[in-house]
């Protein structure tokens, strides 16, 4: 059986029709997780195909966003950052992907994140670039796309409104890679929320957060 599949949408910006490869589900196998819960997969690995970009106008979005209507007031700066994208020809994003294309997919999706006004969103996009960046021992750019992850983890948090779902989840990224970049009272202050508010909640990001905020107490 193969690991991927066709699967076509419509582009909310453009109309055009777009393909694109999708994992199959029972394809999905998680072997391990890293001390930022980032996942490691054996076999395929469907980070590479989690945002579907459109090759007409180049409008980026993840899938669960990729067909939702456009608000009037940002299709102008959407406009913008069409107009200044250049992708290499060779690239193609409707086909199999490697770490590289699937890198500036979700950099061409924190573009249009952003402008949408969705810093959550455009943290996550970070978050898994630096991820993309880890897999081909790429440091120095892994290092660069988790410290925009956190300040637009910081700018979601302190300045949207978050649902309730994702809290844990923000909160977690906050400290994590606060810890990361040596911000130890910032790590500190933010697993003690996620810890204090969601203490009896069964969330991965809190079972996780509790452990390394105990790893931070003792030290």
């Amino acid at each position: 059986m193969p690991d991927l599949w066709d699967k076509k949408y419509k582009c909310p910006v453009c109309g055009a029709s777009v393909g694109t490869k999708k994992v199959f589900t029972g394809k999905v196998r998680i072997k391990s997780y890293e001390a930022d819960l980032k996942p490691v997969y054996e076999g395929i690995n469907p980070l590479l195909y989690s945002v579907i970009v459109c090759e007409s106008c180049y409008y980026s979005a993840l899938e669960s966003d990729f067909e939702t209507q456009i608000s009037p007031i940002f299709r102008e700066e959407i406009r913008k950052v069409q107009d200044e994208i250049k992708i290499p020809e060779m690239v193609s994003f409707s086909q199999e992907r490697d770490h590289k294309v699937a890198i500036i997919a979700y950099a061409l999706a924190s573009l249009f994140y952003k402008v949408k006004n969705q810093p959550c969103r455009t943290a996550e996009m970070y978050l898994r670039m630096g991820w993309l960046y880890r897999e081909i021992n790429d440091e120095d750019n892994e290092n660069k796309a988790l410290a925009k992850a956190l300040s637009n983890f910081e700018e979601c948090y302190l300045n949207t409104y978050v649902e309730s779902d994702k809290e844990p989840m923000i909160l977690f990224y906050l400290a994590e890679l606060s810890r990361r970049f040596g911000k130890r009272e910032d790590a500190m202050r933010w697993f003690s929320t996620l810890v204090s508010k969601y203490k009896s909640a069964t969330s991965f990001y809190v079972k996780a957060g509790k452990e390394r905020w105990q790893e931070l107490r003792e030290k």
